[in-house]
This record gives structure tokens, C-alpha cells and sequence, in this order.
């Protein structure tokens, strides 16, 4: 005779329920589907670069970095093109293989600069690389009013020309900080390039606060361990920052090197839909260091695998919550996964094209002190142009030894045209003044200084 069972088996689902439930998964993929589309690379520049991603994050963000940027969505499509990249990259054949530089560990500009050298160096074009104080420029916001107005051959500025486009011209020297500089009001702006602080950690969790609360939600209504399906991007992001990559560090400003160096220009070639037109100016050895190794990860292959074994996960975890959704999962928590992943989806959308997961950054940052020392934009007497100017201290500490003084100025004009003018101008004075000549290249002192600076700038 058979025995029964001590537990009745799990009645089946109601024709009603596996049509939900089929429901649910054809929305659900649609959803991956467009959400993949939508996810940027740019996020997992984020998760691989805590230090710099968060080194800004105050609570006057909170609010916008909690509504944007959560990572629980379809993510597999931007996991998948950074890890495309990583293997093209060599990465993937071993320890100590392959270069970074252009994979989501030190991302590249994709730009290039000419450097107009002094006695002891050839002028030169090279690629940009990671360069800090680029970025940084790029996030400065033109004033909304108090353009300057270009002047007639009369030299009259009653009838000024068309503005065709706002055009900035930044002109940065960075030198290094004086003990007068580190003792003067001057806003300091620091950088972790080792183990990530506790404001890179209450970043990440902030960025993830709406997971959170749904995930208080679920424990709280339902009491279900499917609360940990909305917690899982939270914790698999925390472990990610324990295990950041360490990065290289800034150079010592009080070598001799860099205090007898003599100053050169380094031009920035700015894409022309960008808007801008750069001046870095400075030591060599000060200046050269933000367009080659600082920043770059120091190879650690343990911390690189698990920072890959990150990658992975987040190519799966959206499938692997679909999966659960539509098998497993009762059918009110299905509704509260299929709506926050539509929810996800549409941040998603407004994060690709806006500011809000830049906005914690330690660019944005060190951008936003730049804006509060310039102050408004008043046209001088001749109302030729704007100009604005102010001062920071970068470093790794007020009284590091790497610590530099970076004094900013800003010109504005109202055509593209102009703002190439105004470059030139900068360097022809700077020729004509004997600042920024090679001594070692075949120019003559016999060629003018407008054939100098065309030959410089081709």
C-alpha cells in the first residue's frame, strides 16, 4: 500500500497565473531590450574607478544621483562592450598583458595636444590620453548673459557681430603651491588614488537608495528573501570599491626638475562640436604627467580578475532576474520587479544624456571650484571680451609635496572663429616675448614670429 506524503505537493498554477506569468516575462524581455539599448559604457567607468566616480558625492547630490543612476537594470549589453574592449585590449591572455589606456579601467579622451616647447624641449603633437584638467574644462558652464561684442573696423561696438555660437577660451597654468598658496583661502581639491574613502562608499550606496527602500518594501509587506534580488547590484558594487585598482599618484612638485624647468604651452586640439579652445601652461614635469601615467592602474592581477568576475556578473544578473520573476517569484512581487525595472529603464534614458552620473566626480568637483572663484562675468571697458579668473590647490594633501597651484582664465566669445583668434594671439604673444621657442628645432631666428606660431599650429 502506498504512503502518502507528510506534505500536500504545491497546487498548480491557475490557467490564469501561467498567463501572467507569460506576460510577464514578454514585457520583461522587451524591457532588457530597449534598457540594454539605452545603458551607457560610461557606467562601468564609473564601477572600475570608484576614487575618481565619487570623490565628489556630497548630499546636496544625493537626490539626482538617487533617482539616475542605480545599476539593477539591463545591464548585460554595456557589460558586454566593456568587456569587448578589455579582451581586444589583451587583458584577458594574463597577468601583467595587455594595456588599459582605452578600456573602461583608464578610459581615453580620444583627443590630442601640441606642445610648443622652451630651451629644452621640440614641439610636438601627441595624444591626449586621461587628461584630468580637460575633463574638468569641459564641465565648466558658460555664463548665460554678458557676451562680449565684437568691434567694427571702426573700432566702434555699436553694431557688433551676429552670435553665431558661445565659445570659451581656458587658459590653465598649473605650478607648483608656495607656502604662501597653501596658507591663502584657496579651495583645495583632493583625489584618492589608493583604497577608496568613506565618501566613495556612502556614494555608491546612495546611488542605489531607491533598491533599497524597495527591498525595505518587500521584507516589510511580503516578508520574502526576493529582497535580496534588489539588493544584489548594491552589494556586488561595494565589494567591487573594496577591491578598487589602485592608481598612479602625482609627482613631487619640489624636485629640481620641476622648479627650474621654464614653462611651455600645450594646446589642446578640442573636438570643434565641444565648444572650446584649451591652454595648459606650466613646468613640463608638472604638466606632461596629467597626459601620461597619473591616474593609470597599477597592475595588480588579483584585483583585475575580480574586478572581471564584476563584468560577468553584471552581464547575467538581469537575465538571471527575469528568469526568477517569471518562474519562481509570487506574482505581487513580480509586479513590483517588472515596475522597477521599467523604472530603471527610463533613469537609464535621462542619465546617457545628462550630467547626474558625472556630477559626483572628482572633475566636476574640482569644475564646480573653479566656477565658485571666477565669480560673474562683467565685460571689461572696451567690451571686447569676458574675462573671468581663479585659483585652486590640487593634491593629494594640503601640505603634500605634489601639491600645485592651478590659476584658471576664462575668455568668451561669440563665434567659433574668434575663439581661434584668440589662441593664436596667446601664442604669437607668448613667441614674441621669447616664451615657448624650441632651441633645438631648425627655426631661425630669422623667421618672423607669425611663421613661427603657423608652423607650431599645423
Amino acid at each position: 500500500m502506498a504512503t502518502q506524503s507528510s506534505s500536500p505537493p504545491s497546487p498548480p498554477k491557475s490557467d490564469d497565473e501561467a498567463v501572467a506569468a507569460n506576460v510577464f516575462g514578454g514585457v520583461g524581455a522587451i524591457l532588457g531590450y530597449i534598457g540594454a539599448e539605452a545603458a551607457s559604457v560610461a557606467t562601468f567607468d564609473r564601477l572600475l574607478w570608484p576614487q575618481r566616480a565619487y570623490g565628489n558625492f556630497s548630499f546636496s547630490s544625493l537626490l539626482p544621483v538617487a533617482l539616475i543612476t542605480p545599476m539593477g537594470g539591463p545591464m548585460h549589453k554595456a557589460a558586454l562592450k566593456a568587456l569587448d574592449v578589455i579582451y581586444d585590449h589583451g587583458l584577458l591572455k594574463g597577468p601583467h598583458q595587455g594595456h588599459m589606456l582605452g578600456t573602461a579601467f583608464f578610459p581615453d579622451q580620444g583627443w590630442t595636444y601640441t606642445m610648443h616647447g622652451g630651451t629644452e624641449y621640440e614641439s610636438h603633437t601627441e595624444d591626449l590620453r586621461n587628461c584630468l584638467w580637460t575633463r574638468v574644462l569641459s564641465y565648466i558652464s558658460m555664463p548665460s548673459s554678458g557676451m562680449p561684442q565684437t568691434p567694427t573696423n571702426s573700432g566702434s561696438t555699436t553694431a557688433p557681430a551676429p552670435l553665431r555660437a558661445k565659445v570659451s577660451v581656458y587658459r590653465l597654468k598649473i605650478s607648483r603651491a608656495k607656502a604662501a598658496d597653501k596658507r591663502k583661502d584657496l579651495p583645495f581639491i583632493s583625489e584618492d588614488t589608493r583604497t577608496p574613502s568613506s565618501r566613495v562608499y556612502l556614494g555608491i550606496v546612495c546611488s542605489e537608495l531607491t533598491a533599497i527602500l524597495c527591498a525595505i518594501a518587500i521584507l516589510a509587506a511580503c516578508r520574502s528573501a526576493w529582497a535580496l534580488l534588489w539588493l544584489a547590484p548594491l552589494l556586488i558594487r561595494l565589494f567591487s570599491a573594496c577591491f578598487a585598482i589602485h592608481r598612479e599618484r602625482l609627482v613631487s612638485t619640489v624636485s629640481e626638475s620641476s622648479i627650474n624647468e621654464n614653462p611651455c604651452n600645450f594646446e589642446i586640439h578640442c573636438p570643434q562640436s565641444d565648444g572650446n579652445f584649451m591652454i595648459l601652461n606650466g613646468p613640463p614635469s608638472l604638466v606632461l604627467q596629467f597626459f601620461r601615467h597619473y591616474g593609470h592602474p597599477q597592475r595588480d592581477h588579483i584585483r583585475e580578475t575580480l574586478q572581471l568576475i564584476i563584468i560577468f556578473i553584471f552581464i547575467s544578473l538581469f537575465p538571471i532576474g527575469l528568469l526568477c520573476s517569471t518562474v519562481w517569484m509570487p506574482p505581487d512581487i513580480q509586479y513590483v520587479w517588472l515596475g522597477w525595472q521599467l523604472y530603471v529603464v527610463l533613469a537609464m534614458h535621462v542619465s546617457r544624456y545628462s550630467n547626474v552620473g558625472a556630477s559626483t566626480s572628482t572633475e566636476y568637483g574640482t569644475a564646480v571650484a573653479f566656477m565658485k572663484r571666477l565669480g560673474p562675468a562683467r565685460p571689461p571697458a572696451n567690451q571686447q571680451q569676458n574675462r573671468r579668473d581663479g585659483s585652486i590647490l590640487f593634491g593629494h594633501s594640503v601640505e603634500g609635496r605634489e601639491t600645485m597651484r592651478v590659476d584658471l582664465t576664462v575668455t568668451y566669445h561669440r563665434r567659433n572663429q574668434e575663439g581661434k583668434d584668440a589662441v593664436k594671439d596667446m601664442l604669437r604673444a607668448d613667441i614674441e616675448n621669447g616664451f615657448g621657442v624650441s632651441s633645438i628645432t631648425p627655426m631661425s631666428s630669422a623667421r618672423s614670429s607669425d611663421s613661427m606660431l603657423t608652423e607650431k599650429m599645423s
